[in-house]
């Protein structure tokens, strides 16, 4: 009979393949999350409340309507693990805002970072 082996890993992998950014990790001492609110200070995703939280694995973000908010209103989970990357956070974040304020916002998140 015909045995069926299931990769307990494969969806992990496909994640990793399409969001490879957003699994890049850094020894790098700095505040995640203080970097993670400043990010959204910044981008500012018009009618979106973001909140932000210790994640395990990757940068994760989820998204939504926000029901019973005002038309367009939404919401947004921003998890950022103790190893993220400064450039995986300010990918997560960027994918919340208007695509036309990504490349401006990246280059001065990561520049602040460096200063």
């Amino acid at each position: 009979m015909p045995r069926i082996e299931l990769d307990p890993w494969a969806e992990e992998r496909l994640e990793r393949e399409r969001d490879g950014t957003l699994w890049q990790s850094s020894d790098e001492p700095f505040d995640r999350l203080a970097f993670a609110e400043r990010a959204v200070a910044l981008v500012r995703p018009r009618g979106t409340t973001v909140a932000i939280c210790e994640g395990r694995r990757r940068v994760r973000v989820e998204a939504g309507r926000q029901w019973g908010g005002p038309p367009g209103a939404r919401w947004a989970i921003l998890s950022v693990p103790k190893d993220a990357s400064r450039r995986a956070i300010a990918t997560a974040v960027l994918g919340l805002s208007d695509a036309s304020a990504r490349p401006y916002a990246l280059d001065v998140l990561l520049r602040e970072a460096a200063e």
